[in-house]
């Protein structure tokens, strides 16, 4: 195991394999390496995190409060690499437009045919401002 670094701390934890995977090719792309890369960016990341959920407030009681519904947006990464897989979509991206019948498909295939459940998740994928209904096709937001 490496020696830790002065002042620093070990962490894990989990993150959408798309988003590590374009931070990693960024980060190589930017160094030409990853020693010592990854968690400078990272940490770059995170300062301005902090800064703006920060600025113009004195205390905590400023920051809004997020609660985050993991499920939603874990199921919306299935659905999108669903459809990535099966129509051959290189990404699935904000302000792309997807088929409503496609998208009914992906939920039927990923969380079930039920009339009721596919209703549900759209629901849910508007609720979470996800996607946006245009007629016969829903945008990505």
């Amino acid at each position: 195991m490496p020696k830790k670094p002065k002042g620093k701390v070990g962490v894990y934890f989990y993150v959408n394999e798309e988003i590590i995977d374009e931070f990693k090719r960024l980060t190589f792309s930017k160094h030409g390496t990853f020693h010592g890369a990854l968690s400078h960016e990272l940490e770059q990341a995170m300062r301005i995190w902090i800064a703006l959920h920060t600025q113009n407030t004195q205390t905590n009681s400023g920051i809004e409060k997020v609660n985050l519904q993991p499920k939603t947006y874990e199921v919306f990464s299935q659905i999108k690499e669903y459809l990535k897989q099966r129509y051959g979509y290189a990404a699935i991206v904000p302000s792309q437009k997807i088929p409503r019948k496609h998208l009914l498909e992906a939920i039927s295939v990923v969380r079930g045919g039920d009339e009721r459940t596919i209703k549900r998740w759209v629901n849910e994928f508007q609720r979470f401002k996800l996607i946006k209904p245009l007629g016969e096709v829903f945008e990505v937001l």
